[in-house]
């Protein structure tokens, strides 16, 4: 059986995830990334009461992302646990996120995290797997407000990751943006800027797989309640975690589509550097 790794796996969207796997792709394996190991342990528990033949399907994996131990250590116990040889890994979705705390902080769980995950576990994917990583329209919303600078930063084609290091440590020392061309303070929408450009250096890293971003849109999710202010989830046009499971299905296992590239919540290509409206045409590209 073929496995797919699913980090901040053990609610919202990354729940949902794992159960749109479970349900629709019978010959696949789950690793259920969780930070805390018991609120995995929960989340399978749930998932097993829903069909007698999944447990065997799932695998938790104790896994914060915003520490290098912690993902290095995921990665010697999964191939212990689990072993390689006999169960490849065909695909990691990069969905564990945090929207709260200091710059440095979201920068190193949504984008270093990313990173840190695709370091350890990229090279033990097949040849023609996936990696999605769960982005966010933030991250085009605030590329929109950049000058053109910083535009073509957020954009480039050539990225590195120890140029892309470089500027996040900037970032992190910087009570305001503006002096780095970005008019707007918002850590999380700079994060998503970072972390889509962060996959077109990560596809030209990875040839042999299809590495893709993706929003899953306005999801009724813990951290999508952080930002609803006095607004209800109903008022907000909030959609479910499964609604948002559903463009990350795509990338994982329809036919490909491209790499290094971003995608609607409609799971059609957007544009990094401004905001596409679902149903709209889809983004050319180059």
């Amino acid at each position: 059986m073929k496995s797919v790794l699913v980090t901040g796996a053990n609610k919202g969207i990354g729940l949902a995830v794992v159960e749109a796997i479970l349900r629709e792709q019978p010959g696949y394996r789950v690793i259920l990334g969780s930070r805390n190991s018991d609120r995995g342990k929960a989340a399978k528990e749930a998932l097993q009461a829903s069909d007698e033949s999944w447990p065997d399907r799932i695998h938790v994996l104790e896994i914060d992302v915003g520490s290098d131990r912690s993902v290095s250590e995921a990665g010697a116990r999964l191939a212990a646990q689990i072993g390689e040889a006999t169960s490849p890994l065909y695909g990691v979705v990069n969905n564990a996120g945090a929207i709260t705390g200091s710059v440095r902080e979201v920068l190193d769980v949504n984008v270093r995290g990313i990173h840190r995950v695709c370091e350890v576990f990229a090279p033990r994917v097949e040849a023609g797997g996936r990696i999605v990583n769960v982005t966010s329209a933030s991250g085009p919303n605030f590329v929109t407000r950049c000058d053109a600078q910083r535009h073509a930063f957020f954009t480039d084609e050539d990225m590195t990751w120890e140029r892309l290091e470089r500027f996040m440590q900037e970032c992190a020392e910087l009570d305001d943006f503006a002096s780095l061309g970005m008019d707007s303070d918002s850590a999380y929408g700079l994060s998503k800027a970072c972390a889509n450009v962060l996959t077109i250096f990560l596809a030209r890293r990875h040839p042999e797989l299809f590495v893709n971003a993706c929003t899953p849109g306005y999801i009724n999710t813990d951290l999508g309640r952080e930002t609803l202010g006095t607004r209800t989830p109903e008022e907000a046009g909030m959609k479910t975690p499964a609604d948002g499971a559903r463009v990350i299905m795509k990338l994982l296992f329809d036919a490909p589509r491209g790499r290094g590239h971003y995608y609607g919540s409609d799971g059609l290509r957007s544009p990094i550097d401004h905001y596409r409206a679902p149903g709209s045409p889809e983004h050319a590209g180059d």
